[in-house]
């Protein structure tokens, strides 16, 4: 089966981000890896700058769906931290409680975009940015197959 996971990109607070994630999800970290532990071999491909930095962090949130994401570094060409206005994590919920939960821990800190509360399409709805600029939106609607 084919799978998409998001890869987030962080300035310098990866490691503080996926450690949040994971008490807002649950799950297990993967991987959380520095740049310092790249093989020798390797080295020369990164700035000594970044050796303290996240190279790459993954943490599984359910069984098919991983999170994953790095610190930016110089040679990470294009790739800007900070909140984005072109997408959204799209989060489906088991149950409302969950909803309300996850969309108020990640809120905190962060921005609200809209609060959650019922719409026309979801009875149970709302969009944030959290602390770390990723804009999320939490849904649960127990009528509808996502």
């Amino acid at each position: 089966m084919t799978t998409l996971n998001p890869y987030l990109v962080f300035k310098d607070n990866c490691e503080e981000a996926f450690n949040f994630y994971k008490v807002v999800f649950g799950g297990v970290i993967l991987f959380m890896g520095r740049y310092k532990d790249v093989p020798q071999a390797d080295k020369k491909l990164f700035p000594l700058s970044a050796d303290e930095k996240i190279m790459h962090a993954s943490l599984q949130i359910a069984p098919n769906t991983v999170i994953m994401g790095c610190d930016s570094i110089e040679t990470h060409q294009g790739l800007a931290p900070g909140i984005a206005n072109n997408f959204y994590l799209y989060l489906s919920t088991v149950s409302q409680d969950e909803a309300y939960r996850i969309y108020n821990e990640l809120s905190e800190g962060g921005r609200a975009i809209m609060p959650i509360g019922e719409t026309f399409w979801s009875t149970h709805y709302g969009m944030l940015a959290d602390r770390f600029g990723i804009s999320w939106k939490i849904t649960f609607d127990p009528d509808k197959k996502q």
